[in-house]
């Protein structure tokens, strides 16, 4: 419940960073949009810490998306598809302590509460060969 909560906080951050004229808000901006959802210390440090991950890799993470978004290009991508596919690719790739399936449980269960009807199959069908790339594999903790 505590990631949840932390994934859904940096979720509409990052969706807020791809409407047209916010620009892209220096990572301290985050700290003002949490006090927003009240997060517990231990949440606030998973969020920010996500939020950074994004910010800091976005050329990687818009690579290793548009790989798999076969016939999708990132920029063409609905803000919410692409903050969510962003923030499961990030989480995926530089988050050594979560297991693949747990982020892509999540990103999905997020997806059904903000996206379209036939988001989460998307995002899922992205995210999933996402999860098997070397740059994602390397360090991993097994699923359970």
């Amino acid at each position: 419940m505590i990631r949840k909560k932390a994934r859904e906080a940096a979720f509409q951050y990052l969706y807020q960073l791809d409407e047209p004229g916010v620009g892209n808000e220096p990572h301290s901006a985050f700290s003002a949009h949490a006090k927003h959802f009240e997060l517990e210390q231990d949440t606030l440090e998973f969020s920010t810490r996500l939020v950074q991950a994004v910010l800091g890799n976005l050329p990687a993470i818009d690579a290793m998306i548009s790989k798999h978004a076969k016939e999708w290009r990132v920029e063409r991508l609905g803000a919410v598809e692409k903050a969510l596919l962003r923030m499961g690719t990030a989480e995926l790739m530089y988050f050594k302590d979560v297991p693949a399936s747990v982020t892509l449980d999540e990103i999905v269960e997020l997806a059904k509460d903000f996206a379209e009807a036939e988001a989460p199959a998307f995002l899922n069908g992205i995210l999933d060969p996402v999860s098997k790339e070397p740059a994602s594999v390397s360090g991993k903790v097994e699923s359970r």
